[in-house]
Formats: C-alpha cells, structure tokens, sequence
C-alpha cells in the first residue's frame, strides 16, 4: 500500500485482490466498503483498543486516534457510496482520495474518492461518520478542544 498527503487530502494506493472482482470483471460493490475502510485506516491509524499494533506497524497520516484514551471505540455511524463508474479489476492498486469533510461534537466525517488508477476514472464517490464511543460507560465520547483544533486544520474545503 502506497500513502501520501496533500495538505488536506490523503491519496492512497489500496491493492485490489483477484477476489475482489465480481462476474462483471469489476470490483463487487460490497467490496468496495472493505477497501475504504482500508483507506480510512492507512490515514488515521487503527482506532484505539483495536489489534496489536507494534513500533514496526504503519504510521498514520493523521494519527487522530491517538489522541484518544484506551479503550475509545470508533464506531461506524454511517456510510453513503455513490457509484459512478465501474472500477475494473487490472491486478494493480486503486487510488483513493480521502479527506476529512465534517467533525461534530462527538463525530467525524470521512470522505473518499476512487480512482481508476490506470485511467484516472472516478468510480466511487463515498462517506463514513465515525462516533466515538466508551463501552464502559456506555456513553458517547465528545472531542475535546485541542482534538477540534487538529481535525479543523485538516478539514477539506
């Protein structure tokens, strides 16, 4: 996986997998959120409490969830995709723009942008809202200040 940063937007090569095509010879639409997912998490890291990652693990873009304490859950609020174009399997990675759209009280707006990286044809146009969220309390998480002022500096125009 290939990962770069433009001021506020975030372009990432995610592989694509033979697997991945459907019997169209494009990339299956429920496949399609698994590899933004992917993106998300090849630009802010893996939310806290998830995995084992070690010193040797990828860095992210934007490490916003570092910022939280142990035990913060990301939580998958909401996800909208637009298809604007099939996206066919070529055996080489697919170029996503991601960047930060929208950050709320206690949410944050993730958008991205797929790309034909062969023929630079937009395929998908798509949104996550993340929640935070602490399972121990059973409560939503709210941003804190200095936690708005790093998501504002990144937020897309």
């Amino acid at each position: 996986m290939d990962a770069r940063a433009d001021t506020k937007v975030f372009t990432v090569d995610i592989p694509l997998r033979w697997g991945d095509m459907d019997a169209y010879g494009h990339i299956n639409n429920v496949t399609m959120m698994r590899i933004l997912e992917e993106a998300r998490i090849a630009v802010l890291g893996p939310p806290p409490s998830s995995g084992e990652p070690t010193e040797n693990s990828p860095r992210a873009l934007l490490p916003i969830f570092e910022t939280f304490p142990s035990g913060v859950q990301a939580l998958v609020a909401e996800n909208h995709l637009k298809y604007r174009a099939p996206l066919p399997y070529r055996g080489q990675p697919a170029r996503i723009k991601v960047y930060l759209a929208k950050a709320t009280a206690a949410s944050l707006t993730i958008a991205y942008d797929v790309y034909d990286a062969e023929t630079g044809q937009h395929c998908v146009s798509a949104s996550t809202v993340l929640a935070f969220f602490m399972p121990e309390a059973g409560s939503i998480v709210r941003l804190s200040k200095d936690q708005r002022q790093m998501i504002s500096e990144f937020i897309a125009d």
